[in-house]
């Protein structure tokens, strides 16, 4: 004999028949119809969830990385020590758009979980390998992010195991994206040079007063581009830098962010417009995490014309030299900055 097998239709509905009989109540108001209704609805919302999340993960990464679902762990040196280098340029159409006028290099230490940031002026003299000796923001617009890695590892002394390279708008996106970034400013910050936001080529001028303060993309901007009047040239800028990016980081990681689709579409725009790399998503989140939890406890260094700051200016010349005339010492204090921490005098 044949079975023929219910389909689900059917086995809900005599499921819903047997409990309107036990209730004496008619099969059309059995509670147990309300309760399939709640499990249908709370089930095409975890697909809907599961459906966004894949499809804004995909898109994101394809978006970003030059290599977004490699699996493989994170490069290292037998110290088992990871260097990013962090390039910033400017928008499509700035002057110079191509010149990487902040260039930071970010260490993580698989061993003692530490993270250190070494910022390097962007008028640093360095060996551009097949074009001599220039001023090391030329790397990126000679031969992009690669050149640029040959030579900050030149100058350090240590490899570059990845590159990440942002403009204006996707820090300003990013930090829209995550609600703003509460800043310490620790003295007032007043430069009359810095340029309108319409024409870069006329001075609108910067005034961001002393204290704690919440500050949007386009706040955070002037804050880590002004380097004129009481800003303190490329060297304050570098230090404000370092500061922001350890907050946003911070920022990132948090689940918030993430859950809610409008911060995390937002978010996801911002990377998509304004960054590039070579690092897969599986070695953004472990790094991003890393980074995050060493946020109020950083090593930090900027190489600078002060006292162990170990570089000099070459007189007339805006460019920045060794300061002991070749670059052991500078390689030193890269290769020690865990064991070592540098001790630069204002």
């Amino acid at each position: 004999m044949a079975h023929h097998m219910q389909s689900p239709k059917d086995y809900l509905r005599q499921i819903e028949e047997e409990e309107a009989r036990r209730s004496d109540r008619p099969s059309g108001r059995s509670p147990w119809r309300w309760v399939k209704r709640m499990l249908l609805v709370l089930f095409v919302i975890v697909l809907a969830a599961l459906a966004f999340a894949g499809w804004f993960s995909i898109s994101t990464l394809r978006g970003v990385s030059s290599n977004p679902f490699d699996v493989s762990r994170l490069s290292s040196d037998a110290a088992g020590r990871t260097n990013v280098l962090v390039l910033g340029v400017g928008d499509p159409g700035h002057a110079g758009q191509d010149l990487s006028d902040s260039i930071m290099v970010v260490s993580f230490e698989r061993s003692s979980k530490q993270v250190a940031t070494i910022s390097i002026p962007r008028d640093t003299e360095v060996s551009i390998p097949g074009y001599g000796y220039r001023k090391i923001n030329n790397a990126n617009a000679l031969g992009g992010s690669a050149l640029a890695a040959q030579a900050v590892s030149g100058l350090l002394g240590v490899p570059i195991d990845y590159t990440v390279t942002t403009n204006f708008s996707g820090l300003k996106q990013l930090v829209d994206a995550v609600g703003g970034l509460d800043v310490t400013v620790k003295e007032a910050l007043v430069d009359n040079e810095y340029p309108c936001v319409t024409n870069q080529y006329l001075s609108c001028g910067v005034n961001i007063q002393p204290g704690q303060q919440r500050m949007d993309g386009a706040k955070v901007l002037e804050y880590t581009r002004c380097r004129k009047g009481t800003c303190g040239n490329d060297f304050g800028r570098a230090e404000r830098q370092q500061e922001v990016i350890g907050l946003l980081m911070a920022k990132l990681v948090q689940p918030s962010v993430w859950l809610n689709p409008v911060s995390a579409t937002a978010i996801s725009n911002a990377l998509r417009t304004g960054i590039t790399t070579d690092l897969s998503g599986p070695n953004m989140v472990r790094l991003a995490w890393a980074w995050s939890r060493k946020a109020a406890d950083p090593v930090r260094w900027v190489l600078s014309t002060a006292s162990g700051g170990l570089l000099t200016s070459s007189g007339s010349s805006t460019n920045l030299l060794p300061a002991g005339g070749d670059y052991s010492a500078i390689q030193q204090q890269a290769a020690t900055i865990f064991t070592n921490p540098p001790k630069v005098e204002e």
